[in-house]
């Protein structure tokens, strides 16, 4: 079936007739035709891998926002106190960012993946959902009571990047993303990485420390990254890395290790766009401002 969509695309070039003729999100997509470039699955030659690479330049962004605030959460790793007596999920976090997005008239949230922790209790020990067979019902259940739990609020567009511990759950055929865009309406980006853009930036959203295992981001001329996965807060050159809003592994001896989140403005600046971004971190249980906001400049 994915040869034969890949075929169809290749002949027709019409990406969003393709999706709606076959069912697909945009990321299922796109999926199949890294497929097609870098694991040669389907069997294509130069020419068309190259129509292939074409296709993707051009409709790979996942997410274009204008000139607004966005809010950037990641690494929750819901339900992981499933099998612990003490609450690590802290859903209250999240009701506290979404409250947060409504004070402050903010309208857009990126959770840069980890959604789930994807572990199940076997045998008295706590394993990947992955780790054996046998345990399809639990992880089902596990992704259920996320789902029930998690809020969609009209007010917030909210995207997913699907993380590592995430894609534990599609060795049974549970696709969290998806779940939650049927039954949410909440916008999956993809699984590990996800090109968006903001005012005109291209930015590249990774959930992975190792750049060179994603074999797509070189394809797409990006100046920044914004990077979950690491559980700590830190501005480097061209990399931004979101803290975890969960209680799950936080470096909390660590500067940026707590509990958090971040704040991106953008603001126009003659020919470059100023990306500004606040750090919002928990200090005797509320949510407090890094003093001065990290600045990037870049060109759009």
């Amino acid at each position: 079936m994915e040869e034969e969509i890949i075929r169809e695309l290749l002949d027709t070039r019409d990406f969003y007739k393709i999706m709606e003729n076959n069912n697909l999100y945009k990321y299922q997509l796109l999926d199949f035709m890294r497929d097609g470039i870098y694991n040669r699955e389907y069997n294509l030659d130069n020419k068309e891998i190259g129509i292939l690479k074409e296709i993707y330049q051009d409709k790979s962004h996942m997410l274009k926002i204008g000139n607004e605030a966005v809010l950037f959460i990641s690494d929750t790793h819901y339900d992981y106190s499933s099998f612990d007596k003490q609450d690590m999920n802290r859903w209250d976090f999240l009701y506290y960012v979404l409250d947060f997005c409504k004070n402050n008239k903010i309208h857009y949230l990126i959770h840069g993946g980890d959604i789930g922790d994807g572990t199940i209790e076997l045998n008295g020990l706590k394993q990947p959902v992955n780790f054996t067979d046998g345990s399809y019902e639990l992880a089902k259940e596990q992704v259920n009571n996320i789902l029930d739990k998690y809020p969609s609020i009209p007010y917030v567009h909210q995207s997913f990047l699907g993380g590592n511990h995430d894609e534990r759950y599609l060795d049974y055929g549970i696709d969290i993303l998806k779940e939650f865009a049927d039954k949410k309406d909440i916008y999956p980006l993809g699984y590990l990485q996800a090109f968006i853009s903001i005012d005109g930036v291209s930015i590249s959203l990774e959930h992975e420390n190792h750049p060179f295992l994603i074999e797509c981001r070189n394809l797409i001329s990006h100046d920044l990254t914004i990077h979950g996965h690491s559980h700590i807060a830190l501005f480097q050159d061209n990399d931004v890395y979101i803290p975890a809003l969960g209680g799950f592994l936080n470096h909390k001896n660590e500067k940026g290790g707590e509990p958090g989140f971040l704040v991106m403005y953008p603001y126009k600046e003659k020919d470059l766009v100023k990306l500004e971004f606040e750090h919002f971190y928990l200090r005797d249980d509320t949510f407090v401002k890094e003093a001065n906001p990290y600045v990037y400049k870049l060109k759009k």
